[in-house]
């Protein structure tokens, strides 16, 4: 896809993630797919963090005059999407609730976790894990994504798996084409993202 602008100006975009192992991976793979966007992840460290600094992000990156913001939240305990957007601040909920058109923050809902649009990728997967020989469910958040990715690397290293480590080698390889297909929270991000990324 070529991004650029008539006049050269890029656009920018900036993101709030929850962990560092979320950020190496999208310092990857979203300028290798626009690549004439400039992109502000910010990791926050934790899930808590994240949400408690959403009106300070929200804010932060309209001051830079980011075209547009995004915010990747877990699914966690509770099953419902709406219930992960009511815990953020009144001023986010209400612009991420604003129609798409007018909208400027997206709250995207990780479901279940990062783990589960890796594996929403099988041949991504499977060229990391040779002996894994995965197959992609319908839908890779509806089990514990994390916890079967263990389960796989245990098969094939001594090591523990390191999360940080395991989202830096999987970024090159992962295909958003591919992993829309076996997960429905990843498709609506990168539905939205691509769809910013064609208002240039």
């Amino acid at each position: 896809m070529d991004t650029r602008r008539v006049g050269g100006d890029s656009m920018k975009i900036g993101i709030g993630v929850e962990e560092p192992s979320a950020k190496k991976f999208w310092d990857i793979v979203l300028r290798n797919h626009f690549w004439n966007i400039d992109f502000d992840i910010r990791n926050m460290k934790t899930r808590e963090k994240l949400i408690r600094e959403a009106p300070s992000l929200l804010e932060t990156f309209r001051n830079c005059h980011y075209d547009a913001g995004f915010i990747l939240v877990d699914l966690h305990k509770n099953p419902c999407v709406s219930a992960q957007i009511n815990s953020f601040d009144t001023s986010v909920k209400k612009e991420a609730r604003k129609p798409i058109e007018e909208r400027y923050l997206f709250i995207c809902v990780v479901i279940r976790e990062l783990e589960s649009w890796f594996l929403a990728d099988e041949e991504a997967i499977n060229a990391i894990l040779l002996k894994a020989n995965y197959e992609a469910p319908k839908d890779t958040g509806e089990k514990g994504a994390i916890g079967l990715l263990k389960e796989m690397w245990k098969k094939e290293n001594s090591s523990a798996l390191n999360k940080i480590a395991f989202a830096k080698t999987m970024a090159p390889k992962f295909n958003p084409s591919r992993a829309k297909n076996h997960s429905a929270s990843f498709n609506y991000f990168w539905t939205k993202m691509t769809t910013k990324a064609k208002k240039q």
